[in-house]
């Protein structure tokens, strides 16, 4: 077994693979679906948001589980969810059993993402660990980037219920690979499972995007919206101190304790938000403003989706020979300096070209900081805690990733509902404030890479 990790993790790849490609399939038929629900962009967001919420929630349970259930028993329980919620949400003409649909299969990927993680890291040698967190960089990166691309040419031509009937097979087809090759690794423990601490992390990180959500809606009033956000961040403080005080918490905070865990959390999760954030904002740009079809929306995002993927398994092997900070640095000043490009140049007239040459620079940076920053965090704690420290990772990054595609939509339309045009052209200020957005948070990250230590010299 030892000797065959890559046959051993084949099914967890190819799920997490659909699971994290479901998680931004939706960016480039999102127009269309709000045509055919009859839905505004605030309501639409939601089909991508509930997905992040719901996989963000289940988590830190799954941590719990891992140690809990058998590798190929919570494989097929979290497969066998986002098969279900594929189903549903593809049979569905009504946007709340649409929602449903995606909330179970955000539920499936969120016991798959730490399931997978943690096994490569068990199965994988240690001398191997860059190559792993390679390989862990490209389903994480390369699918999310995959994903806009691929939606946009099945929606020129077809219904967008095909982005969800086209997974099933292969999900049906996967079950059956990891009924012969997917091992079981780790040991198994018999701790209880603290049901107080689900119902305050569910309710504050619900509350949480809900009232970020609601802060864009004109609709709604900031004193509603504020009452919102504030009484899910006072969950999310009462899920914290529990976690503290429990002998077997679902997320061990104690890891912050670790200076280098805690920057490289802070960096990851910025650089998810930035990823993310382009992915969603370019392909509403290019169909709502300049009137792309949704083809030609995932075929300009193509190139930078390819440069991803490879540039994330090359990284995993310049950590592995030169450690962490020039990769950081030289990653995030080419991510700053692409989304102030992409602040200033978005216009009625902005060539496509370059918006595609753009978007690959963009995708390469984040390739370059993806696998390095992984392996990082996972290197900076003991062997003890990995397995703590690979949920909250995962945590951490799903939850930065959906509260920040809240709050980009948000920042959005609340910029063009300001204004007094119909026109075009007055949804461009709303565009280039959510740019100058992710350029501040790319910055933000910039800085932090220069109190980057040389982790990768010690032992971890």
């Amino acid at each position: 077994m030892k000797n065959r990790p890559g046959i051993i993790v084949s099914s967890l790849v190819i799920a997490n693979f659909l699971g994290q490609l479901m998680q931004t399939m939706l960016n480039t038929a999102l127009p269309r679906m709000m045509q055919d629900l009859g839905i505004n962009e605030g309501r639409a967001q939601w089909m991508i948001t509930v997905y992040y919420l719901s996989a963000g929630i289940t988590v830190p349970v799954a941590g719990f589980l891992i140690g809990r259930f058998t590798t190929r028993g919570l494989f097929f329980t979290s497969a066998g969810a986002f098969a279900a919620g594929t189903l549903l949400a593809g049979s569905s003409s009504d946007f709340l059993l649409i929602l449903s649909g995606r909330i179970v299969q955000g539920i499936g990927a969120g016991l798959l993402m730490p399931l997978f993680q943690t096994t490569i890291l068990r199965v994988f040698p240690k001398g191997k660990m860059g190559a792993a967190m390679g390989l862990i960089g490209l389903v994480m990166g390369l699918a999310p980037a995959l994903g806009p691309t691929l939606s946009g040419l099945v929606v020129q031509e077809h219904s967008w219920r095909i982005l969800f009937y086209a997974l099933l097979p292969v999900v049906t087809v996967n079950l059956l690979l990891a009924a012969f090759s997917l091992k079981n690794v780790g040991e198994r423990h018999k701790e209880k499972l603290d049901y107080r601490s689900i119902l305050y992390s569910s309710i504050g990180f619900a509350g949480l995007l809900y009232g970020v959500n609601l802060a864009g809606d004109p609709g709604t009033s900031r004193a509603v919206a504020g009452s919102v956000v504030l009484g899910g961040i006072l969950f999310i403080i009462l899920f914290i101190r529990r976690q503290l005080k429990l002998e077997v918490p679902l997320l061990d905070f104690n890891l912050f304790r670790n200076r280098n865990f805690t920057l490289a959390s802070i960096i990851g999760a910025l650089l998810f938000i930035v990823m993310i954030g382009a992915e969603l904002l370019l392909p509403l740009y290019v169909q709502n403003v300049r009137g792309l079809t949704p083809r030609e929306s995932g075929l300009m995002l193509l190139p930078g989706a390819l440069v991803m993927g490879c540039t994330s398994v090359i990284s995993g092997r310049l950590y592995d020979r030169y450690g962490v900070k020039l990769v950081l640095r030289g990653g995030f000043t080419l991510i700053a300096g692409v989304t102030v490009l992409l602040a200033l140049l978005l216009s009625l007239h902005t060539s496509i070209l370059a918006l595609t040459v753009i978007f690959a620079l963009l995708m390469l940076g984040v390739g370059l900081i993806m696998t390095p920053v992984t392996a990082y965090a996972m290197a900076s704690v003991s062997v003890r805690m990995i397995a703590h420290a690979s949920p909250m990772t995962i945590s951490i990054r799903t939850i930065a990733s959906s509260t920040g595609g809240v709050l980009l939509i948000a920042i959005m339309t609340f910029t063009i509902n300001s204004g007094t045009s119909a026109a075009l052209s007055h949804m461009l200020p709303g565009f280039h404030a959510a740019f100058w957005s992710l350029a501040g948070l790319a910055i933000i990250g910039l800085c932090l890479s220069f109190s980057i230590r040389g982790l990768e010299k010690q032992s971890g």
